[in-house]
């Protein structure tokens, strides 16, 4: 079948199928494409505010064989470009420092529930700076990262190396970002051979 569609959240899964290969190589990594797994738009909900446990969603995680990539996406038509910076905003910068949290804390703590798990997440979110609260016991959103984590921790035998990542997909070679406001892997991807009439097509 053929699938049309227009805009970043397109172009991300077009490159997730696509450009894959290309994204690991550009990564420096060596993991072959069936041991990884892509988790595509998991939503951690998307009322913001320094009160609210929510904290938006990634555009993919991509897991390899011993790594997770924390990923946003841009492509040629957002306005984040500046002088070749791309100026992520805050939300998304704490999006990363707050998973990254929940991560580290679920792979190297054995908890026998939620609860436990909030108390000892508390030390992760004082050390990073983190102003808003965890995820309240049985919620929704205790629920889905609850999901996300556990597909987290059955791929990997051992902790793996964290690390964010930013997907610019461009139809041109002029006008590309050089550097990021903060600590992420620039990823370039082409996506000029994918449109027509501009909408993305893929085959799934």
């Amino acid at each position: 079948m053929e699938l049309f569609a227009y805009g970043e959240d397109a172009l991300t899964l077009w490159a997730m199928k696509n450009r894959f290969s290309d994204i690991l190589k550009q990564l420096g990594d060596t993991s072959k494409g069936s041991g990884c797994k892509v988790l595509y738009r998991p939503s951690f909900g998307r009322r913001g505010g320094l009160h609210s446990s929510q904290f938006g969603e990634f555009d993919f995680i991509i897991l390899s064989e011993n790594k997770v990539y924390l990923g946003e996406s841009k492509w040629d038509g957002s306005s984040e470009l500046t002088n070749g910076i791309i100026e992520l905003r805050e939300e998304q910068l704490l999006r990363h420092k707050i998973f990254n949290c929940y991560l580290e804390c679920w792979l190297k703590n054995k908890c026998s529930c939620w609860d436990e798990f909030r108390e000892k997440l508390k030390s992760y979110f004082e050390k990073e700076g983190i102003p808003k609260p965890a995820a309240p016991t049985n919620s929704i959103l205790a629920s889905n990262l609850q999901t996300i984590l556990d597909i987290i921790k059955k791929h990997f035998h051992t902790f793996p190396e964290i690390k964010n990542v930013l997907l610019y997909m461009h139809k041109t070679k002029t006008d590309l970002p050089n550097d990021i406001n903060g600590n992420f892997k620039l990823l370039l991807v082409d996506y000029s051979d994918a449109t027509v009439d501009n909408l993305i097509k893929m085959e799934i």
